[in-house]
């Protein structure tokens, strides 16, 4: 069993990726929760909440495209482009789920790629308000949540990764990634465990 944390509530944020229409509901419209991924927007809301009680503040990261995906990667990989269709700002493919939106003193932040860090202002908001450590949650597990990890181990961020605010397209790259490589890179925690150490 992993060692509980404690965290600073004014010093630490939460960065949840990509819990838009399009990546978290799926094809659409109309977008509907896929049953699997019920779970992960409670668990967000459930996070969200003692953020908000507690004062930590939020980050909330989604990808905009141009209408002809000019802007996608280009890169070759032998499972998945990562080009995907289309989300294209100010359409509802790329509006926040109902579960989830920000309010007014959240930021929002959009990301070329896959992490919340590469060609954002993210590094410049954290270190300029003194955090300390990030919590970091979202879609894709093994895509943008490990590529933020892995940016924020890069930048001597401390990072705790909620394991069940995350999910995947195939559950066992979920559980690998969550099992098997982030805890070389980061701290991997769930929900409960974050609520309980993050606290004044």
């Amino acid at each position: 069993m992993a060692d509980p944390i404690q965290l600073d509530p004014k010093k630490t944020w939460l960065i949840l990726i990509d819990m838009i229409n399009a990546v978290a509901k799926g094809a659409g419209p109309p977008y509907e929760v896929p049953a699997n991924r019920q779970e992960v927007i409670e668990n967000f809301q459930k996070l969200v909440a003692h953020c908000r009680s507690v004062g930590t503040p939020m980050i909330f990261i989604t990808t905009h495209r141009r209408p002809d995906n000019a802007d996608a990667p280009k890169t070759k990989s032998d499972v998945g482009g990562g080009g995907g269709a289309p989300m294209i700002g100010g359409t509802p493919a790329t509006e926040f789920v109902d579960e989830l939106k920000p309010t007014a003193d959240d930021w929002v932040v959009v990301k070329p790629r896959f992490t919340a860090f590469y060609g954002t202002n993210v590094e410049a908001i954290l270190k300029t308000l003194g955090t300390e450590t990030i919590l970091v949650g979202g879609i894709s597990t093994q895509r943008s949540v490990e590529g933020t990890a892995r940016d924020a181990k890069n930048r001597d961020i401390q990072c705790v990764v909620v394991s069940d605010c995350c999910t995947a397209g195939e559950i066992d790259v979920h559980n690998m990634t969550i099992e098997h490589v982030l805890p070389l890179l980061v701290q991997v925690r769930n929900t409960d465990e974050v609520i309980a150490g993050l606290h004044s």
